[in-house]
């Protein structure tokens, strides 16, 4: 535990110095707390990238949410290939997970064409799910 001298006082602030850390610090007085904040939600949105804002002038202030978009997307290939062009639209790049037609994990070359598109490449032709998230 520090000690502190008090070297000045007023009505207005107090200098407290310390004489471990030689420095220096002024506490001011805050004077009379003014009304309370009024904090509303105002617009909820969703982008790629969160965000949160605060708009008006105190005490009355809106919170705006931008929330980062997450989704998923369920890819159904009715026709036997070895390679998979998927247009998701999730807008980012998914986790991928392929279930053949007889319901068993299928690996695959992933690829990323976009952030809305993925080729899945596989070592034979077959039919089946992609599940994207």
């Amino acid at each position: 535990m520090s000690t502190v001298e008090v070297t000045r006082e007023n009505r207005k602030s107090v200098v407290v110095s310390s004489p471990s850390r030689n420095s220096v610090i002024e506490v001011s007085d805050p004077g009379v707390a003014g009304p309370p904040n009024i904090l509303s939600v105002g617009t909820v949105t969703t982008d790629l990238n969160a965000a949160v804002t605060i708009t008006g002038v105190a005490p009355a202030q809106t919170i705006n949410f931008v929330l980062p978009i997450a989704g998923q997307y369920v890819h159904t290939q009715s026709v036997s290939a070895s390679t998979w062009t998927v247009t998701h639209n999730l807008g980012f790049f998914p986790a991928v997970s392929v279930i053949d037609s007889g319901g068993s994990v299928v690996e695959g070359d992933v690829s990323y064409i976009s952030v809305n598109q993925v080729s899945i490449a596989f070592s034979s032709s077959f039919g089946g799910k992609a599940y994207f998230s």
